[in-house]
């Protein structure tokens, strides 16, 4: 997975506007597309890495091209490696005694709030889910020693500029490993392994 030093995101209210953002973002300047679409609610996400400069420049042309349809967005100048691997759907094992969940409206938001997590307490990223399925809204999930994760949380909260856009947040001290084991396969209800029922089918 390539590694990119600056990543931002926009969240488009309208698809056409946000096709049209992401076009004109790409000739501004020499930056990845990595990964553009719809997500629920209809909105339309642009996410883009990058050298500084170049995301930067790329990110400022999406804003003016977006006029009133942002919904949110952010630029990580410095984005932690566990975020950005987390971004693109990379998941980890858990690790440590205790997991906190992170819960926002936007997917910019969670991301800018993971990020600050991360990089104030030593904490790993299970996973980071992102709008689809859950209607726009994005959620983290923190592990490691209870304290740490306590205070990833709380340094998470303190980097949301907009409060309502903060959902909710918990602190598990010793999840269960049943619970533990779930949480590793998927968040997902409807996938996973399929279980066995008691007369012998799956």
């Amino acid at each position: 997975m390539k590694k990119y030093s600056a990543i931002a995101l926009i969240e488009f209210s309208s698809i056409a506007n946000g096709i049209l953002a992401a076009d004109a973002m790409v000739k501004k300047a020499p930056i990845s597309m990595l990964k553009s679409g719809t997500v629920s609610r209809g909105n339309f996400l642009v996410l883009i890495g990058g050298s500084v400069a170049s995301v930067e420049e790329a990110y400022a042309e999406g804003l003016s091209r977006g006029e009133n349809f942002i919904v949110d967005k952010v630029i990580l100048p410095d984005i932690h490696p566990i975020v950005h691997d987390a971004i693109l759907g990379k998941r980890r094992p858990f690790d440590g005694e205790a997991i906190g969940v992170i819960e926002t409206t936007t997917v910019a938001t969670n991301i800018r709030a993971a990020d600050s997590g991360i990089k104030g307490a030593f904490v790993g990223i299970l996973e980071m889910r992102l709008a689809d399925g859950m209607g726009g809204k994005s959620f983290t999930i923190f592990s490691g020693a209870v304290e740490n994760v306590s205070s990833a949380i709380e340094i998470a909260r303190q980097s949301v500029e907009k409060q309502n856009y903060w959902l909710n947040s918990t602190l598990i001290p010793r999840v269960d490993s049943e619970m533990a084991r779930q949480i590793e396969t998927t968040t997902r209800f409807s996938v996973g392994h399929p279980q066995t029922l008691e007369n012998g089918e799956a």
